[in-house]
């Protein structure tokens, strides 16, 4: 679903950030290496097999790197 860029949304969980990172993250970005490791973070912390303070970090990497990390 395509958002315009000035949309602004909370992202507070670790689910939530799985969601955006494969069904939501701009589509020229979709490659990023930072977002192929954030989405591989957050469905570990969602299986139990990685931490949820890992995946925040590495969204927040994915998001710098596709440049849609609110200030």
């Amino acid at each position: 679903m395509w958002e315009a860029p000035s949309v602004r949304r909370t992202i507070t969980t670790v689910d939530e950030a799985s969601n955006w990172l494969i069904y939501r993250w701009p589509e020229a970005h979709l490659n990023d290496p930072a977002r192929q490791a954030a989405t591989a973070a957050c469905l570990a912390a969602l299986d139990g097999s990685g931490e949820a303070e890992a995946a925040r970090a590495a969204f927040v990497t994915a998001a710098e790197t596709a440049h849609i990390l609110a200030d």
